[in-house]
């Protein structure tokens, strides 16, 4: 299924330049909203929930689009609260979404934009660690005294894998033998993908960042978001109102130039996720949205659209 199918309803810049925090050669990252044609609601084949017409250009359909934002997904917010000035196209079933936007605002943004930002913070220490301790060689099998080919097949590594999931395999029939063979290949495969991790992060990285992370032993690009999102976070919780761009432009610019040691960041993004939890408590946002309008509301624009 084509995009010309489609009837685009709304779409907006994101990303940097919506921020307001692009530089020479950011990218123009786009996303909107669409209906797709009478076949997606009515026929009985499965029908794509987003559409990429390229790396930075993505439209989400509307029914995938309203259970992000109802989720509080705070990609999905934002393009609901981006500048005017950003708009690219806004149809009359995008106005309407764009009218209910505050319907979606919830509680849950605590854990979602805290969650993104610890996502940020979960790269930042690995990153680091690659650069102040990067690993000296692939691991090999025999490093963790297992032959050159495993002799658990892997259903039985996979059925052991889900009873300790599940906190059973001390009700399993299974040998001490067997135990120190799967947590030595558990180890092996950790390792494993933590070095094709590296690997791929030495690949890719962009010249220009990796300058800055061994300039200041951190990525301050990932650190730039995580603050920017712990701190919108904090604003929903108290004041309601989503600052796509950002009033705090150029002190965000400045964590991205490394203006922060990497012990100010952890402190500083401790402090703010203590902060977080503390709004969240104290918010006049509800917990949950009301499912019910927001299910009527996307009956209402889908019919709307096919209708024309």
């Amino acid at each position: 299924m084509t995009d010309e199918t489609t009837t685009l309803i709304y779409e907006t810049v994101h990303g940097s330049r919506a921020y307001g925090l692009a530089r020479d050669g950011s990218d123009t990252d786009i996303k909107g909203v669409i209906v797709g044609p009478p076949v997606w609601y009515f026929g009985f084949t499965e029908s794509p929930e987003q559409i990429e017409l390229s790396a930075d250009h993505v439209r989400f359909e509307v029914r995938k689009f309203m259970r992000l934002a109802a989720g509080a997904n705070p990609t999905i917010l934002e393009l609901l609260f981006t500048d005017p000035q950003d708009h690219l196209s806004v149809a009359p079933a995008g106005q309407r979404l764009l009218d209910a936007r505050r319907s979606f605002l919830t509680k849950r943004v605590a854990d979602t934009f805290n969650g993104y930002a610890m996502g940020q913070l979960k790269r930042i220490k690995t990153h680091r660690r690659w650069l102040l301790e990067p690993p000296a060689k692939e691991p090999l099998r025999a490093d963790f005294g297992l032959p050159e080919s495993t002799v658990v097949p892997k259903d039985q590594l996979g059925a052991a894998e889900a009873l300790i999931e599940k906190g059973q395999l001390a009700d399993a029939d299974v040998s001490g033998n067997f135990l120190e063979l799967l947590a030595r290949e558990k180890r092996y495969k950790h390792a494993r993908q933590q070095w094709e991790q590296y690997r791929s992060w030495l690949k890719h990285r962009n010249p220009a960042r990796a300058a800055l992370e061994a300039e200041h032993g951190y990525d301050t690009k990932h650190a730039m978001h995580l603050v920017r999102l712990q701190r919108m976070a904090m604003e929903i919780l108290e004041t309601g109102e989503v600052r796509v761009r950002r009033p705090d432009r150029e002190e965000l610019l400045q964590v991205r130039d490394g203006d922060w040691s990497y012990e100010d960041l952890i402190e500083r993004s401790e402090s703010m996720t203590r902060r977080v939890e503390e709004l969240k408590e104290a918010s006049v946002l509800p917990a949950d949205p009301d499912h019910d309008a927001l299910n009527a509301l996307c009956v209402e624009i889908v019919e709307e659209v096919l209708r024309a």
